[in-house]
């Protein structure tokens, strides 16, 4: 039944039922032309399910946009199948286009730092922060050629774990008028410097990028924390290959392998929703009452 099932009427459903429960999809009153102090983070990335082929041996691709504050609290809003004659690019706009974008900053790799994408966002109404890397080589010379070394640090932030000092830092300047990208109003640089305890230099390294919001309605605090929270939907994808053990699935053909990732989406976004960030001990939890799951759904009366 699985495998013949509609997989993009399904994944349309699951997303939209998640988005709506987490309250994302509201649009502003009629006349408010107005966009709110604060955005929702929309992260789009892909995913390979290995396990699953095609007649002539091509693995499943799936592209998905997790919505939402932070990694505890995100829904898998939209998703959609990148065929095997075409690429993640073009599939950007699909799965954006599940999503009101209104109120919303979309985050990406640089794989998706193109014109077309960034038009497609701000049309709907979104806003974007996206990297720069040598893929994009004119955005690169660019950027490069700002005078970053006479630009003050705006934001500084120290973690320690792991036997670890992680510092990172941003820099952020008005977008050039020239520069070769639309609706870019700061450009910034990121730069993360890893230590020992003892002040040992581990690993450094260096990252440039683009925002559309104007810096009122984007700090450099902010702005680094949306480049920080890009990694939450690779997260999302651990959990799918470990807990769930996706890419083992026996479920390999047709509509199965989709119908089978929205529902680890599902299941995944609906315990952040019920609060539970130990998604590893929750699936065990509500896996030892059958009405356990129903609950966590809101399917009980």
């Amino acid at each position: 039944m699985l495998t013949d099932a509609d997989a993009e009427a399904f994944d349309a459903a699951i997303g939209a039922w998640l988005s709506g429960l987490a309250g994302f999809t509201a649009a502003p009153a009629s006349g408010d032309d107005r966009e709110s102090p604060g955005f929702v983070q929309v992260r789009l990335d892909g995913k390979t399910i290995r396990g699953a082929k095609d007649a002539e041996g091509n693995q499943m691709h799936l592209l998905a946009a997790l919505a939402g504050p932070d990694a505890s609290t995100s829904v898998l809003a939209a998703q959609a199948e990148v065929g095997a004659k075409t690429h993640e690019v073009p599939m950007a706009p699909v799965v954006l286009g599940q999503i009101d974008l209104n109120n919303k900053i979309v985050t990406a790799d640089a794989l998706h730092t193109v014109k077309a994408t960034a038009q497609h966002i701000r049309e709907r109404g979104g806003q974007f922060v996206l990297p720069v890397k040598e893929n994009r080589r004119a955005l690169v010379d660019a950027l490069d050629a700002l005078s970053w070394k006479d630009v003050p640090v705006a934001h500084r932030s120290v973690d320690k774990g792991h036997g670890r000092v992680t510092t990172r830092t941003i820099q952020v300047l008005p977008a050039p008028p020239d520069l070769p990208f639309p609706h870019v109003s700061q450009v910034f640089l990121i730069e993360r410097y890893v230590s020992d305890l003892h002040g040992g230099p581990i690993s450094a390294v260096a990252a440039l990028g683009l925002a559309s919001p104007e810096p009122d309605r984007a700090s450099p605090a902010e702005l680094a924390g949306y480049v920080r929270e890009q990694w939450s939907i690779e997260s999302l994808h651990w959990i799918r290959d470990t807990l769930y053990q996706e890419d083992k699935s026996q479920i390999r053909t047709r509509s199965g392998p989709r119908i089978m990732a929205a529902l680890r989406n599902l299941a995944i976004s609906a315990l952040r929703l019920a609060g539970r960030t130990d998604i590893t001990e929750a699936t065990r939890w509500a896996a030892r009452r059958m009405d356990r799951p129903f609950t966590i759904l809101g399917l009980t009366s």
